[in-house]
């Protein structure tokens, strides 16, 4: 027993005396480590105080009571931001308008009816002419030999006078047929129909089209309007029933032929000149139901403007008539600069 507790004594010795003699050499390795760590959580701390430090820039304020983005010149040239100065220019602009394709049987129609009328006026002038011709030798023998009865006399006569009444009836009806093409398709079309027929041989001949356009200037109606580069003949105030907008005219399209009731779009080319801007399209921002620009001042301030009044050039510029003149305009990098208020204004509402 005795020799039992002297051999557990002995290891208990043992195990203090190597403690003691590694303890040195732990604490070192011990140390290291302990330094290392903290060292890496530096590092980290100060990443995270670098990255923390360059979000909470805010660099919205205000300028002319306008938001505004202010970048130093390093920012500037890392966000890729370029700007290009406006210039006044002066454009003659083709205005978009919508225009329906319309039939024209009633056309067809009246012109028919007057034709059928036309051709039987015709017969009776000739007719009348036949019997006057009699008449005027029964007249001759009734006045010289007084061989001719009174009343064959009277009955050549009286059949002169009714071919003469069925003549000025037909002529009233074709003159009403005729107002009727004036009231709905103009003058042009009434001396064509009564000339050469050359408009409405080409209508029924399906090379010609008649169209309604709408918001017609009636004060100055042959203005530029044209189709397929073609121009465009202004006949007459529409007077039926269309979806179109405003004073609606009728215009006969030479040459091109487009199925009744398509919609399309005519171009009218305005005759005065237009003071504006190009501005391209990599300017342009889309936001909100709105079209906005940024513009430089005192080349380090970026605010943005609504765009209000443009035309559509291509697919790489629009025509601004907005007051622009020698305006600093954002070409590239406006979405950056969009991006970045933003993100301004959300930290601006987390700090209130």
């Amino acid at each position: 027993m005795k020799k039992i507790i002297y051999v557990l004594i002995g290891v208990l010795i043992g195990l203090l005396v190597s403690l003691l003699l590694f303890q040195p050499r732990l604490d070192y390795f011990l140390d290291d480590e302990s330094e290392l760590i903290d060292n890496e959580m530096k590092i980290y701390d100060d990443d995270d105080d670098d990255d923390d430090d360059d979000y909470e820039i805010n660099r919205v304020e205000y300028y002319k009571d306008k938001l505004a983005i202010k970048l130093s010149d390093d920012e500037i040239k890392d966000a890729g931001i370029i700007v290009y100065k406006l210039t006044q220019d002066k454009i003659t602009l083709e205005e978009e308008i919508n225009a329906i394709s319309i039939g024209y049987k009633n056309l067809l129609d009246v012109v028919s009816k007057y034709d059928v009328l036309n051709v039987q006026l015709s017969k009776s002038k000739i007719n009348k002419t036949h019997n006057e011709r009699i008449y005027l030798r029964l007249k001759s023998l009734y006045d010289e030999q007084g061989s001719i009865a009174l009343k064959d006399l009277e009955e050549i006569e009286f059949k002169i006078e009714s071919i003469k009444a069925d003549m000025n009836s037909i002529q009233k009806d074709m003159d009403f047929l005729i107002s009727e093409i004036k009231l709905e398709y103009g003058s042009i079309l009434v001396d064509d129909v009564l000339s050469e027929r050359k408009i409405f041989t080409s209508l029924i001949n399906n090379s010609s089209s008649l169209l309604i356009i709408e918001n017609v200037n009636l004060t100055n109606k042959n203005r530029n309007y044209k189709f397929n580069n073609e121009e465009l003949i202004f006949l007459n105030p529409y007077n039926g029933n269309s979806n179109l907008r405003g004073n609606v005219g009728i215009f006969l399209l030479q040459n091109i032929k487009i199925s009744s009731n398509s919609k399309l779009t005519v171009f009218l080319e305005n005759e005065d000149l237009i003071d504006g801007y190009f501005i391209p399209e990599s300017a342009l921002l889309y936001h909100g139901g709105k079209v906005w620009a940024y513009f430089r001042e005192n080349n380090e301030i970026f605010y943005k403007e609504e765009i209000t009044n443009f035309y559509n050039i291509d697919n790489n510029k629009v025509f601004s008539t907005n007051s622009l003149l020698n305006l600093n305009i954002v070409v590239s990098g406006a979405q950056i600069l969009l991006a970045e208020e933003f993100r301004s204004q959300i930290m601006q509402e987390d700090d209130d």
